[in-house]
């Protein structure tokens, strides 16, 4: 790994570290979702191990908007409409407190939230002390986050991943790759300059604008963008695309609307290695009760499958899906043991 990835490294966890300390527990909106008059639902929810007499709270560990928050309010409709069940969706700052706070409280299915890799970044490099494995009782892994989007500047002497490779391994150190401070992409590029072998240079580009107007100017020469964004600004002529990032197996003919070739993920290119597994997974306290476990499992398949909730979440780019206990297992197995072979590789392993 070269020396300005860990340089990045230090600057990553101190940024984290100031992120836990400073954004405390601030709650920051909160809605309802009330099942239909006279308490009547599409299903019958007996069996569906959720608590049909108490109100279930859905933890967003981040603030409203974004497209976890946008994914919890779909399932939360679902639970609704098809169940019956009274959810309430609630957000916090910092998603460290807000795993905190589930790993926190009773496990009796009336607290849960749907975490992504963040919570495994955040314990494998130390900033955070709940342990995604220990603390938490995987209910089921339901989306999968879908494509993220390489994009160069539009004069770019490259047209492909194949291309990139070659021009950074011919120009070793002279390559600026826009990210975070702190966050999958950091892992995503940790995970592409492992399996190809290239140097990147780190620039900080916090947000998805940041990344779009110095990939237009110039000013950086490789940043992960939304597909919706890539589209924009390549039909204008701001940039290129030369391709996409997905979890392993995935194609972009899976993407809800027909997409260019040059979209096509790294996988589909031939680098078969260049995969970032994102999902999307059901979450309560631990030690909660194993046949509740299972038949909330079972009931998140309706929710999943519903035409509102899958048009919803396709909506937001990631690819819906539900997966048994078995398989949703092996899923979260494997992406953890993806994200702390990256740590590792970046410098940044503090536990598993």
């Amino acid at each position: 790994m070269k020396k300005s990835m860990k340089v990045l490294v230090s600057g990553i966890l101190a940024v984290a570290m100031l992120g836990i300390t400073a954004c405390g527990g601030s709650q920051t909106q909160e809605s309802s979702g009330v099942a239909p008059a006279g308490g009547e639902s599409s299903a019958d929810a007996e069996g569906i191990g959720f608590p049909k007499n108490e109100t279930i709270t859905l933890v967003v560990p981040g603030k409203a908007g974004g497209g976890s928050d946008l994914g919890i309010r779909y399932y939360s409709e679902g639970l609704n409409r098809i169940y019956g069940l009274k959810t309430t969706v609630t957000n916090y700052d910092s998603n460290t407190v807000g795993h905190q706070t589930v790993a926190s409280s009773k496990a009796d299915g009336t607290t849960l939230t749907v975490a992504t890799s963040a919570l495994n970044i955040q314990y494998i490099t130390g900033n955070a002390e709940v342990s995604p494995i220990e603390d938490f009782t995987l209910i089921a892994c339901l989306q999968d986050n879908g494509f993220s989007t390489l994009a160069v500047p539009a004069d770019a002497p490259y047209d492909d991943f194949t291309g990139f490779v070659e021009y950074a391994k011919a120009h070793p150190g002279e390559l600026n790759a826009g990210m975070p401070a702190a966050g999958a992409n950091t892992f995503l590029f940790g995970m592409i300059t492992g399996t190809t072998g290239i140097e990147l240079n780190s620039v900080e580009c916090a947000s998805e604008s940041d990344r779009l107007t110095n990939l237009a100017g110039g000013f950086i020469d490789i940043g992960v963008v939304g597909v919706g964004n890539a589209l924009e600004y390549e039909k204008a002529g701001k940039l290129k695309v030369i391709g996409t990032v997905s979890s392993d197996g995935t194609v972009i003919a899976q993407y809800p609307e027909q997409l260019p070739d040059n979209y096509k993920t790294l996988q589909e290119q031939g680098f078969d290695d260049c995969v970032l597994s994102v999902y999307h997974y059901l979450l309560g306290p631990a030690g909660m009760d194993e046949t509740m476990v299972a038949q909330m499992n079972a009931a998140m398949q309706a929710i999943v499958e519903d035409e509102t909730v899958n048009a919803g979440i396709a909506g937001i780019g990631n690819i819906p899906g539900w997966h048994n206990l078995e398989e949703s297992k092996e899923i979260r197995d494997n992406e953890y043991t993806q994200f702390v072979q990256i740590a590792k590789d970046l410098g940044m392993y503090v536990q598993e």
